[in-house]
């Protein structure tokens, strides 16, 4: 569902509070994008799910980084910069560089790849630049509570999306554990980071133009990750039809 569809503000105009956010978009469905409900209606389809996490390597796990330390350098309350921090430690392998969660991932994506066919002659990976693009603006703008605002649902998304991947992959057992732990790792973490949402919500000022950045920024990170879906679910029509 498009965020364009969210009731943000009250009957005055005035943006609801931030915690509104986090209630919003918890009540969407990942699962109920065509993506996640055709490939319940076939075999698992290795080559689908490689595509759509070989896009969010190139997108989000090779900047999100670089993005969430950005935001705790800009962010002018020490309370949500510490919760960020948190996260950023999870994503950084918590100090063992083994544990970093783009080393996982690089290995989840290359497990699925080896399932997988495909034309190697083509670009598979447009999806994940234009990712890339909105998510850079929307990380990057003036206003540092817009990131805030897009890490809320972001972490939302991802609690959701990982769910519907693991629900795929459980109906197989040709990819190893080690191959799976990323995927292991980020379901029960996310829903941890997602947690972290009220507790950052809750920190974003009740009025003013920082709230309406976090509702900026979350609308736009909303619609950037549905759209992506849309465009992951046309590639892998094309991939499929090869």
């Amino acid at each position: 569902m498009s965020s364009s569809q969210a009731a943000n503000s009250n009957m005055s105009g005035a943006p609801l509070p931030a915690q509104a956010i986090v209630d919003e978009y918890e009540r969407y469905e990942v699962s109920d994008h065509a993506f996640f409900r055709e490939l319940k209606q076939r075999p698992v389809d290795y080559a689908a799910l490689w595509l759509l996490m070989a896009n969010l390597q190139c997108s989000i796990s090779n900047h999100f980084v670089r993005w969430l330390a950005s935001v705790i350098e800009r962010v002018d309350n020490p309370r949500i910069a510490s919760l960020l921090a948190k996260q950023l430690n999870d994503e950084l392998g918590n100090g063992d560089y083994k544990q970093i969660h783009s080393v996982l991932l690089d290995r989840f994506v290359a497990g699925l790849e080896e399932k997988s066919e495909r034309d190697l002659a083509r670009d598979w990976l447009q999806p994940g630049r234009g990712l890339l693009s909105a998510m850079t603006t929307t990380f990057g703008a003036n206003d540092p509570y817009e990131g805030v605002g897009a890490l809320m649902v972001s972490e939302i998304f991802a609690k959701k999306m990982d769910h519907c991947v693991g629900d795929e992959l459980r109906r197989q057992n040709a990819l190893s554990r080690e191959t799976m732990y990323w995927l292991d790792l980020h379901e029960h973490l996310e829903v941890e980071h997602a947690e972290d949402s009220y507790e950052l919500a809750e920190l974003v000022p009740g009025a003013g133009p920082q709230l309406t950045a976090a509702w900026r920024g979350a609308r736009a990170e909303w619609d950037a990750l549905w759209g992506f879906l849309d465009e992951v679910h046309a590639t892998s029509r094309a991939l499929r039809a090869g």
